[in-house]
C-alpha cells in the first residue's frame, strides 16, 4: 500500500506534501515536507521539483503554512496524526 502525506497545503500550482515518519524508537515521530510544482504539458499534468523565480512568492508561502501546520501538531502531540 502506498503511503499518503498526512496533509498537503496547495497555493496555485506549488503543493507541500507533509509525511509523518516514524522515529526508530517507536516514540520520536517526526514530520518530513516534499515540495512540488504542476503543470500542464498538452493534456497531461506533471509534476516538477524545480521551481522558476516567479514560483518563489507562492513557494514561501506555501512553505510557512507547512511550518505553521507542522508547529501546531508538534505543540499538540494528540493533533499529530490529523
Amino acid at each position: 500500500m502506498k503511503q499518503k502525506p498526512v496533509h498537503e497545503i496547495r497555493n496555485g500550482g506549488i503543493k507541500a506534501s507533509i509525511w509523518l515518519n516514524a522515529g526508530k524508537d517507536g516514540k520520536s515521530d517526526h514530520h518530513s515536507i516534499s515540495i512540488s510544482r504542476s503543470y500542464k504539458l498538452g493534456d497531461e499534468w506533471r509534476q516538477t521539483t524545480s521551481f522558476f523565480p516567479g514560483d518563489l512568492p507562492r513557494l514561501a508561502d506555501v512553505l510557512t503554512a507547512a511550518g505553521q501546520w507542522i508547529a501546531q501538531r508538534e505543540q499538540s502531540p494528540a493533533a499529530v496524526a490529523t
